[in-house]
């Protein structure tokens, strides 16, 4: 009977001891979903502003200059349809590229006043993009990483997570180099 008890007491401590350890692989978890989530959440908010604007230009170059180019109605249609922040990322940017050739071989959009200021929007936007950018990169890397292990990849399954896709472009490194090379000592 007193061997049951030791038993007993024994197990709950195995158990207890491998919940705890189990609780904190979870709490990791969360932080990195938790910084993930809050990433994804200002990249869509980014998003939609720089989409705003990247129409407004659109539309400031169609009545311009009387065009209407095939490459920007991805971006037209972008708010009928369903693409995910990272595709959404991709036409923008784009979008902006073919904006600012089109600026460069036309003269008369530096006339308008407010073109020249939507693009410097535009540039702080994706100032804050690539940084966001970069740290949901870092963070889902490292969370993709951790489904592939054990415990995490046990915690994942019973809470049905999935591997996180990155976003491709410019990282907050690279800006930094860039800048750091064209200053003059």
């Amino acid at each position: 009977m007193i061997t049951a008890v030791y038993v007993i007491g024994i197990v709950f401590l195995v158990g207890s001891l491998i919940g705890i350890f189990l609780l904190l692989k979870n709490d990791k978890l969360n932080t990195l979903v938790y910084k993930i989530d809050m990433c994804e959440k200002d990249i869509d908010n980014h998003l939609k502003k720089k989409e705003e604007n990247v129409l407004r230009l659109i539309s400031i170059v169609n009545r311009q200059l009387n065009l209407d180019l095939k490459e920007f109605e991805k971006v037209k249609n972008l708010k009928a349809s369903k693409v995910n922040n990272i595709e959404k990322d991709k036409l923008l940017t784009e979008a902006v590229d073919e904006i600012k050739k089109v600026y460069a071989d036309n003269s008369e959009l530096s006339e308008v006043k407010s073109f020249d200021g939507i693009l410097k929007d535009i540039d702080n936007d994706e100032i804050s993009l690539i940084s966001l950018r970069t740290l949901y990169n870092k963070s889902t890397g490292e969370y993709n990483m951790l489904l592939g292990r054990f415990p995490y990849g046990l915690l994942s399954k019973f809470r049905k997570l999935l591997i996180k896709p990155l976003y491709q472009g410019i990282e907050l490194q690279e800006v930094i180099e860039k800048e750091l090379s064209n200053l003059v000592i």
